[in-house]
C-alpha cells in the first residue's frame, strides 16, 4: 500500500457545554453577594455595640459628674441662702445691737460650713487624684485609737451615750498617713455618735489577725436599711439627709473615709441592721516592727 496517497481529509474537535461552570460561577457570585451584605450588617452591629461599649464609661462619668454639681448646688444654696438672709435682716435691724450680734453668730456658723464643705471637697479630690506626694510612715495604731476615743469622750457623755475602746495589748503599726488615718477613724466614730441615740453604746476595737489590722466602730443607733447600704460611701448620700443637715454634716464623711481607706490599700466595710445598729470595719495591712 502506498502511503503517499493517505492524505488528511478533515479533523475531530471534542468540547463540552460550559452551562453547568456557568450555573457553579453564578451561585459563587450569589454567595459572595450575600455572604458581603451579612458580614457588613455583622460589622455594622459590633461596631455599634463595641461603641456603646466604648462610650459607657464616658455616660457614666459624664452621670456622675451632674449628680456632682447638683449635689454640690444643693448643699451650697442652703448656707447661702442662710447667710443672705441673716445678711438682710441686719440691714434692716439697724444699731440693734443684741439682735445683730444673734445674727452675727448665725453668719459665722453658715461660713463655717461653707468652709468646711470646701474643705472636705479639695481634700477629697486630692486623695481620688492621689496628688499628695506625702511618703507613708509608721503609725501605731493603738495610740490612735486611744487619742480618738480620749477626744470623742466628751461629746459622747454630752449626747449621754457610753463609748469605749477595746485595744489589742500589742502594739500595731502600719504603714501611712498618720493625719489621713485620723481623719478615717475619726469620720467614723463622728458618724457613730451623731446617729446613735441617747443611752447607745459605741464600742471602738483594735484587733490583729495574721498580716492585718483590724479596727472596729460599733454602735447601737438607728442602723442602715439594707436597700441604701451599698450608697452611703457616695459623696453626700446621707440616710437621713435633715437630720445629718441639722448637725452640720456635709454629707462626704464617709465618702471621704472610703477614700483614705483605698489610699492605704484597705478595706472599709459595713454591717448594719436597721433599728439595732452598724459596725464599720477597717481592715489595713500591719507593720509588725516600727524600721521593719
Amino acid at each position: 500500500m502506498n502511503q503517499k496517497n493517505h492524505s488528511s481529509w478533515g479533523y475531530l474537535q471534542i468540547g463540552r457545554t460550559l452551562i453547568s461552570f456557568d450555573g457553579e460561577t453564578e451561585r459563587i457570585k450569589w454567595i459572595l453577594m450575600i455572604g458581603f451584605f451579612i458580614a457588613l450588617i455583622f460589622v455594622t452591629i459590633s461596631s455599634w455595640w463595641l461603641s456603646g461599649l466604648a462610650m459607657q464609661p464616658i455616660y457614666s462619668s459624664y452621670e456622675k459628674q451632674q449628680q456632682f454639681t447638683a449635689n454640690v448646688a444643693h448643699e451650697l444654696r442652703s448656707p447661702l441662702a442662710s447667710l443672705l438672709a441673716t445678711v438682710e435682716a441686719i440691714t434692716c435691724l439697724g444699731n440693734h445691737q443684741q439682735n445683730t450680734q444673734t445674727l452675727l453668730n448665725t453668719i459665722e456658723r453658715q461660713g463655717r460650713r461653707l468652709s468646711n464643705l470646701i474643705t472636705d471637697l479639695l481634700l477629697l479630690t486630692s486623695l481620688e487624684q492621689n496628688s499628695s506626694q506625702k511618703p507613708f510612715k509608721p503609725c501605731c495604731l493603738n495610740d490612735l485609737v486611744t487619742d480618738l476615743t480620749e477626744e470623742f469622750l466628751e461629746f459622747a457623755i454630752a449626747s449621754d451615750i457610753n463609748l469605749t475602746s477595746q485595744i489589742s495589748p500589742m502594739a500595731i503599726y502600719t504603714l501611712g498617713d498618720e493625719s489621713q488615718l485620723y481623719r478615717l477613724v475619726s469620720n467614723l466614730i463622728s458618724n457613730a455618735i451623731q446617729y446613735t441615740p441617747s443611752g447607745g453604746d459605741i464600742i471602738i476595737s483594735l484587733e490583729s489577725y495574721d498580716f492585718k489590722a483590724v479596727i472596729k466602730v460599733k454602735d447601737t443607733g438607728i442602723g442602715i436599711p439594707l436597700d441604701q447600704q451599698s450608697r452611703i460611701f457616695d459623696r453626700f448620700y446621707r440616710v437621713d439627709g435633715h437630720r445629718s443637715r441639722k448637725t452640720g454634716g456635709t454629707g462626704l464623711g464617709l465618702a471621704i473615709a472610703k477614700a483614705i481607706a483605698q489610699k492605704h490599700q484597705g478595706y472599709l466595710t459595713v454591717e448594719s441592721i436597721e433599728g439595732k445598729g452598724s459596725i464599720f470595719t477597717l481592715e489595713i495591712v500591719k507593720k509588725n516592727r516600727i524600721f521593719e
